[in-house]
Order: C-alpha cells, then sequence, then structure tokens
C-alpha cells in the first residue's frame, strides 16, 4: 500500500473470552434454513472478545444465478470468514497446528465435509504466506465447494499489503494480492482433483480485508477465464459464471483500471462479485485510487448518515442492537464508531503550539480526540472519517508522485518496518497504534525544526535499533509529504490522528457483521420475536453507491449555506453577504462543508452524496470593486486517457446547474 497505507496494518484482530451470541429462532425461517453457529476468535483480547454467533444456511442460497445479491448468503459468508482467524498464542507448533478448527468447525455445522487447509495455514506466516481453507457439500446435480483464505491474525502477512509492485508482474494489480489471488485458484484446482469432484461445481468464495482483497482478485481472474471458454479445473469439473459466488468484506482495492489481459474492473462480467465496505473505514480506500486501483465487481455500502440522513437513525438502532449481542465488551462501542469530529486550527495555533500540541498528546496516554474535540475556531468542517481521509489519502498521493515513485521511495521501508513489527511476540494493536503516533510526530519533527538526530534516537530507544533504524528511513522520506500537508490541510491531519482508534474500530470483524446482520431478515426475524412493538428493530439494507461529488467555491465574503427542499427538488443555495454570517450545516442534512476564513475573503468546499439530483443556486456578494467566484465539482472517474471530461459556463449572479449521478467529471465556472 503507501504511507497512509500504514493504517491498513491497524487492524486488531484478538481474542480471550469466549461469550455466546444467540438470538431465538424466529418462526417465520423457512424450513430449509438450518440454524448453526460460528465461533469468533480475534487476536487483541483487551479490546474485542471473543465470540459464539449464530448463522443461517440454506440450500436455496445457491438456487438463483450469482449475480442477484443475497443478503443472507452475505451473512452465511462473513461468518465463514470471520472463523478463518487464528487465535492468540502461545505460537508454539501444536498451537499451529490448531489454528482451522473454527473453520473446520462451521464447515461441520452447516453439513459440509471434506474439509482441507494448506501448509501455510499451519505455520507461522511469512511475507508471501496465505492460509486457505476449503469444504464441500453435495445439493442434488451439483457440489457446492466452499474456499476461504484465513483473513485475520495472521502477522507478518501484513508486510505483504504494501507491496504495490510496479504491475509489470501482475497485470498493473496490486502485486501482493494478485499473487495471493493465483494461490487460491492453484488450491481451488488441487481440491477439486485431489477429492474427485466431478460434474457441475458451484463456487463459494469470501474473505475479509486482505483475504477479501485476494478473493475478489481470484473471483475476478475465474469469470475472464470462464467467458473464454477456458478451464478452471483440471478434471472434467466444470463451472459457468452463474455458479461463481463471491462475497467479499472490508476488501482493500487489488483491481486495476490499468490492466490489459482482462476486461475492465466494473464490467458486467463481475456482476457476480459483491464487496461489502463500509464507507467510514479506511482500508477500502487503499491501494489508492489516483494509482488506477478499485474493486472488481459491486460494492454494497453500509450506512452512514452521510449518504441517508433520513433514515440513518433507524437504521443505526438495527445495527446497535446486533452489536451489544455480538460484542460482549462494553469498553468497545459504536459510539464513536461514526462520531468523527473535524477540529479547527487557527493560522496562529500552527506555528508555536503545534509542539505542544504533538508532545503534549501524541507523546502522552491521553486520547487525542478529546482535545480535537476541544478546539473552537472560524474555520470550520463539518466532515465524517470517509471524507477526511479520503482527502488525506488524496493530498498524500498527489505528494509521493507515481506508483514507481512509491515503489522506489517507499515500498520497502513499509514492508520492512511490518515485518518487524508483526510478529507473534507482540499483538497488533498498541504497537500499531503507537508506529501510526511515531510515524506522524517525527516526520513533523523533522520537517519543522530540522532535528533529525534526535527524531533517530527516540525512535531506536523506543522501538530498538532494527525497527528504529528503518522508521528512520520511513520518515525521512516522509517529511515533505507530511509536512507539506500539515501546511495546507491541519484540519483534516490532526483531527484524523486524534481519531485513529475509532476510525480503526469500522474494520472491526464484529462491528461488520452487526451491520450483515442487520440488513438480513433471519436475524431481524429472531431479534423481534417476542419482543413489544417499541422495542423492535427493522431491515436495514445497504446501498449501492458511496461515490460523493466535491465542489469549492472562492473569492466569497460571509458564505452562508442552505439546503432546501423546493417542488420536490434538493436546492443548496449558496449566498454571500458581506452583512451575513457564514453557516456550515451537518452531515445530517444531506452534505458536508468546510469553511475556511481569511483576511480578505472566503472559500468554501461543499461535499454532496451522488444519485440525486440537486440545483445549486448561487449569488455572490463582495466588498472587492473586482470580484472573481467559481466552483467546479467532480465524480470520482477512472479512464487511461482521461476522457469524458465535461465543461459548462453558467452566468454569474443567479443560476442553477444539475448535480446528479455519473461518473465522469462535470466542472462549472462563474466569471464576473
Amino acid at each position: 500500500m503507501k504511507p497512509l497505507g500504514l493504517l491498513v496494518a491497524l487492524i486488531s484482530l484478538g481474542a480471550t473470552s469466549c461469550a455466546q451470541a444467540t438470538l431465538a429462532k424466529a418462526e417465520t425461517l423457512p424450513q430449509d434454513v438450518t440454524k448453526a453457529t460460528f465461533h469468533y476468535a480475534p487476536v487483541a483480547p483487551e479490546k474485542v472478545p471473543s465470540f459464539v454467533g449464530d448463522v443461517y444456511f440454506s440450500r436455496s442460497y445457491f438456487e438463483h444465478p450469482s449475480t442477484e445479491y443475497d443478503p443472507h448468503l452475505a451473512t452465511a459468508s462473513l461468518a465463514m470468514v470471520i472463523s478463518t482467524f487464528t487465535d492468540f498464542g502461545p505460537f508454539d507448533e501444536t498451537w499451529y497446528q490448531s489454528q482451522p478448527k473454527y473453520v473446520e468447525e462451521y464447515f461441520g455445522a452447516i453439513g459440509f465435509n471434506g474439509f482441507t487447509v494448506n501448509d501455510d495455514y499451519k505455520k507461522s506466516a511469512t511475507f508471501d504466506s496465505l492460509g486457505l481453507a476449503a469444504a464441500k457439500k453435495e445439493m442434488g446435480s451439483y457440489t457446492v465447494v466452499a474456499i476461504a483464505p484465513r483473513s485475520g491474525g495472521y502477522f507478518r502477512e501484513w508486510a505483504n499489503n504494501m507491496h504495490l509492485g510496479d504491475g509489470s508482474k501482475s497485470d498493473m494489480m496490486h502485486e501482493g494480492w494478485y499473487n495471493a489471488a493465483n494461490k487460491i485458484l492453484s488450491f481451488l484446482d488441487n481440491y477439486v482433483t485431489s477429492n474427485n469432484i466431478t460434474g457441475r461445481i458451484k463456487l463459494w468464495m469470501s474473505g475479509f480485508s486482505r483475504g477479501g482483497a485476494a478473493t475478489n482478485i481470484a473471483a475476478a481472474l475465474i469469470d475472464n477465464k470462464l467467458s473464454k471458454g477456458e478451464k478452471i479445473f483440471s478434471n472434467e469439473a466444470y463451472a459457468t459464471r452463474e455458479d461463481v459466488f463471491a462475497y467479499t468484506f472490508e476488501a482493500p482495492q487489488g483491481a486495476n483500471v490499468y490492466s490489459k489481459s482482462i476486461k475492465a474492473p466494473k464490467d458486467a462480467l463481475y456482476n457476480n462479485i459483491f464487496n461489502i465496505v463500509n464507507p467510514l473505514d479506511v482500508v477500502p480506500k487503499l491501494a489508492m485510487k489516483q494509482y488506477g486501483f478499485t474493486r472488481f465487481g459491486i460494492d454494497k455500502y453500509i450506512t452512514t448518515k452521510f449518504y441517508d440522513p433520513s433514515n440513518y437513525a433507524e437504521k443505526r438502532r438495527s445495527y446497535t442492537a446486533f452489536h451489544d449481542i455480538f460484542n460482549q465488551n462494553k469498553d468497545v462501542t459504536i459510539d464513536r464508531s461514526d462520531a468523527f469530529t473535524m477540529g479547527g486550527f487557527e493560522i496562529n495555533f500552527l506555528g508555536g503550539d503545534i509542539l505542544a500540541f504533538l508532545f503534549g498528546n501524541l507523546l502522552s496516554d491521553n486520547e487525542l480526540y478529546e482535545w480535537v474535540e476541544d478546539l473552537e475556531d472560524d474555520t470550520k468542517a463539518n466532515y465524517d472519517a470517509n471524507i477526511a481521509t479520503s482527502i488525506l489519502l488524496e493530498e498524500l498521493v498527489a505528494r509521493i508522485g507515481s506508483r514507481d515513485d512509491y515503489v522506489r521511495d517507499y515500498q520497502t521501508s513499509l514492508e520492512s518496518v511490518m515485518l518487524l513489527i508483526q510478529n507473534e511476540a507482540s499483538p497488533v494493536a498498541t504497537p500499531m497504534k503507537a508506529l501510526i503516533k511515531t510515524v506522524l510526530i517525527s516526520s513533523v519533527v523533522k520537517a519543522v525544526l530540522g532535528n533529525t538526530d534526535k527524531a533517530k534516537s527516540s525512535m531506536k530507544q523506543t522501538w530498538g535499533d532494527d525497527i528504529g533504524e528503518e522508521l528512520s528511513k520511513l520518515t525521512d522520506a516522509l517529511i515533505g509529504p507530511v509536512a507539506s500537508i500539515y501546511w495546507e490541510r491541519p484540519n483534516e491531519l490532526l483531527s484524523v490522528a486524534g481519531f485513529v482508534p475509532f476510525i480503526i474500530q469500522n474494520h472491526y470483524p464484529d462491528f461488520v457483521f452487526a451491520h450483515l446482520a442487520s440488513q438480513d431478515s433471519y436475524y431481524i426475524d429472531a431479534y423481534n420475536e417476542d419482543r413489544p412493538s417499541n422495542e423492535k428493530i427493522s431491515v436495514a439494507p445497504f446501498f449501492d453507491n458511496a461515490d460523493y461529488g466535491r465542489m469549492k467555491f472562492f473569492g466569497y465574503n460571509d458564505i452562508g449555506l442552505r439546503l432546501e427542499n423546493k417542488d420536490g427538488r434538493r436546492v443548496v443555495s449558496i449566498d454571500g453577504h458581506y452583512l451575513g454570517k457564514s453557516d456550515v450545516k451537518s452531515c445530517e442534512q444531506g452534505y458536508a462543508a468546510a469553511y475556511y476564513s481569511y483576511a480578505t475573503e472566503e472559500k468554501m468546499e461543499l461535499y454532496m452524496p451522488v444519485g440525486r439530483t440537486y440545483n445549486i443556486s448561487m449569488q455572490s456578494y463582495s466588498k472587492k470593486p473586482v470580484h472573481r467566484c467559481e466552483y467546479w465539482a467532480y465524480y470520482e472517474y477512472f479512464s487511461p486517457d482521461n476522457s469524458g471530461r465535461v465543461q459548462v459556463e453558467v452566468g454569474h449572479y443567479k443560476e442553477s446547474a444539475k448535480f446528479a449521478s455519473g461518473r465522469h467529471k462535470f466542472d462549472v465556472a462563474i466569471v464576473k
């Protein structure tokens, strides 16, 4: 991945106590649905507890085309993947041999047999290892073959996340995950042939995080082979594209729009691949879209208040109910998972006071977010974690340079640091949180104070000579980018740093499973059984588009912002007046904004979800005798030749321009 790709390695997946998270069996369940259990064993016992949860399974999940999204199969798929997580310690040979026990139990509970794992699953992880598990179930005229990569508790495999490569060995895809995907294909073929499975096969593939990225690419490679009439098994077994059921969860982006040997990532060929994504989770934003990275197939998004302000409160109530069931550790709550707060930092603060901020907060055990929340400033922003982290990644890539620049200047240092830190001797959570702080502080201190020797000495004292040396190389490379972002985007950089622990929570598997259960009617019905009407919850379906447009407004004085409904249309009014007071509204109202006040003028950035039609109504005023203002908006758009750009000129004082869905750039300029 990349520097902020350090966040990809942040996720703590851990366990100790085991609680039974049970639901009543709803009377409305179809007769062919089996209720079973799965075991979640994370790696950070002080953060997230182990639990045994309910899961529902039915043959009917595979009786429809794989291109039809099935919320029940999605939940069963996540249960399968969660079962692959390794337990915690003691990391001896007996322990390694026992690690597939939970996924084997899961397959047995839903009636699968022929359980097999590869050698990587039963030994200490390496840079390019990939634990894999498979099982099968005969269902009349076909056999379902399930395959899942170990998706948590794999330690040194984290370093492989940083291995983008230059694309020459992976058809421009993420090289680390591309290689992992090919391991899946080889393991699958060996499983089918060694078990002498013949006739029609339906593939059930799933993965979480790194495992999701590998599964996403593997399923796409299978789709391409089948579309060309190529065999995917060495024996006489066969499958069609409609027989490939692939579900991934919080998967990073390993596909690439610049690939030449396969169909484009968003081609309809991949409509049998479903990726469940939480927009507030930074991991699915990596590797960065600026290098052409994306996912194969259809992304389905967990609800946030930015995208669904009208229904968010009710959907969150459903999610909360299941989170309380599946996470028995009340110290890890959902309260902060979507409560990211932007702090404001005045220009005069950014000088001397920054050192007090860094050494008084980042170097202490105090939680940064409490300090960030207390900041008051005329610089206002109401971004959620999705927007703030997206902005930082965009700014970071702009300063790092090209993919080749990343590989040359950052990749080796990131891999080396991760290999040294991610080992069985130390759980993931604590060192990774400290690592983020170390990199941020040292990069800023080196850039602002120029004191490289002291920063290097401090890192070696904290982390030891080997890790300290690699961290020093990494922060040397990061000095320029971090310092530049710090001066231009202090709000985003320091606010995200303050809320790192809570942003990471959005990647916890138990958080994700609570969302999956809330969109599955089997869980909803079981939860509502025997509850009074005022305590019942409703299904919280996912949505299919998490694109947003961004507009920038320059040259105004005293900007005001309103979102109104006029004749059934959403109208965003941007007004300026020297007697007015700027007002930045909240995400609950359907958009997010940032407002910057300078001595001579103001600037505003406005973010709105796509998939809706807006009218942008503008009126401008100025104290200056000559006034110029402009705005532009865009959607994320991938095109190797950068085509599809549309430019529109409109009048100055009051005009309307449609801001509708579409994956293209759309620029509007207003000039007096």
